[in-house]
């Protein structure tokens, strides 16, 4: 094997084992959601930036906005590291909401911080997270395929792992939390959760 091989075979090594680049985020627009014919939300998959480490006065940003959404739960929705853009997002739920956020936004963050309205809050989606274990432990055909859920902080949703989406689980899923709340996120690597007795 020639050195100009080697040295070419441990740059690709490097530059694929770093991951994407700063530049590889730069903000792009959101990928729709498909649809299954139930009307149940399929969210694509994860965005590569979600895994980059994060610029630090964002990272502290948003842990600070996620203890204050945990602190007022019926009035702030999920903020949203925005790292392509270095913003935070913040979620007002109500206009008690959007009061609070309004001054605690204006507390000197090292980035930008924007305030967007939504119409869920901190405490129903947390709620709906914790409920999603309940429907794994169900026998309805296909909840054996939940693996897990999670905020999606960016559409201020939950998002349900599965293994595998059945017609029946996708009809559980739609009958439980309707079409808006949640989504699911499809692929071997999200179930099962294995809950069953």
């Amino acid at each position: 094997m020639s050195v100009r091989f080697l040295a070419i075979a441990i740059l690709a090594t490097v530059v694929f084992a770093i991951g994407p680049s700063e530049s590889a985020c730069q903000p792009r627009p959101p990928e729709s959601d498909a649809r299954h014919s139930s009307g149940l939300a399929v969210a694509p998959q994860m965005d590569l930036c979600h895994r980059m480490t994060p610029y630090e006065p964002l990272a502290l940003a948003f842990d600070r906005a996620y203890t204050f959404a945990q602190q007022h739960p019926d009035d702030i929705g999920y903020p949203w590291d925005d790292r392509g853009n270095r913003t935070l997002i913040v979620s007002a739920a109500t206009p008690n909401g959007r009061a609070l956020l309004y001054q605690w936004s204006g507390l000197g963050w090292e980035v930008p911080v924007r305030i967007r309205t939504v119409t869920r809050s901190f405490g129903e989606l947390e709620r709906v997270k914790d409920d999603v274990i309940e429907l794994a432990r169900t026998r309805i055909p296909g909840t054996e395929n939940i693996g897990m859920s999670a905020g999606d902080w960016e559409r201020n949703r939950v998002l349900i792992g599965v293994a595998r989406l059945t017609d029946e689980l996708a009809a559980a899923i739609v009958a439980r939390y309707g079409t808006e709340v949640v989504a699911v996120l499809i692929g071997p690597r999200y179930g099962p959760f294995g809950l069953r007795d």
